[in-house]
């Protein structure tokens, strides 16, 4: 029936009924297009506000994000992976500073084949091994994968094809020594990322650094004079 009333009115007389329909309807009130389409769309902006306020979307502001050094007597590690391709040819790097930014010692892995996951976690082991072997008391381990920093948070099942790395970073936590995990953004791990990216250069297997290679000391500088890079982020 609708069907047939639309072909026989024509659009202009509908508006018409429309709008009689809503003056002298049961409601009483005069709701034109014009005013129907604004109290939509109020309705529309009303409940992305309450939904945001749920938590079912958060808005997205612009921040400036730098590498910040640990408080007095922490010391932190940075870690990061990389791989190209997932799975693909992959490597890891990390760096040792203390509170003032100094260059305690950092590492490349030429890793081989396997998953960016798994490159991220070999990344936190040796950088775990490398603080301890340092006998670092206090350590805060920065990882800019927020999937590596749950499953070290969380824990992982038994049959998950990572759970042997993480058991490995497990035991560490055990340790005569204080160890936070953390999550941080890219932006704030560059020299992390420079490291691992290094890897690539290099053959396979664990390569440490007593000194900060030549093109690392420019984004170490960087992080010291804390430099600040624009990230879009959820507020």
């Amino acid at each position: 029936m609708e069907g047939i009333w639309r072909r026989i009115i024509p659009a202009r007389q509908r508006q018409e009924f429309f709008r009689c329909g809503n003056v002298f309807g049961t409601n009483g009130k005069c709701r034109d297009r014009v005013k129907f389409i604004k109290d939509k769309a109020k309705e529309v902006a009303a409940a992305h506000v309450k939904g945001a306020g749920d938590g079912m979307r958060r808005q997205r502001v612009e921040r400036h994000i730098a590498w910040k050094p640990p408080m007095q007597d922490w010391w932190k590690i940075n870690t990061d992976g990389a791989s190209r391709g997932n799975p693909g040819l992959a490597t890891a790097g990390g760096v040792l500073r203390d509170k003032s930014g100094s260059w305690i010692c950092g590492f490349a892995l030429n890793i081989g084949i396997c998953s960016a996951p798994l490159a991220e976690l070999w990344g936190v082991y040796y950088g775990l091994l490398m603080a301890w072997e340092n006998r670092v008391p206090r350590l805060i381990v920065e990882v800019d994968s927020e999937i590596v920093v749950k499953i070290l948070h969380s824990g992982i099942s038994d049959v998950h094809p990572l759970s042997f790395l993480a058991r490995l970073c497990y035991g560490f936590f055990t340790r005569d020594w204080l160890v936070r995990i953390m999550h941080t953004y890219r932006e704030a791990n560059r020299v992390a990322d420079g490291l691992a990216n290094h890897a690539f250069s290099l053959s396979s297997g664990f390569h440490l650094f007593t000194s900060p290679p030549a093109h690392i000391s420019v984004l170490l500088l960087e992080d010291v004079n804390g430099s600040l890079r624009t990230r879009i982020v959820n507020d």
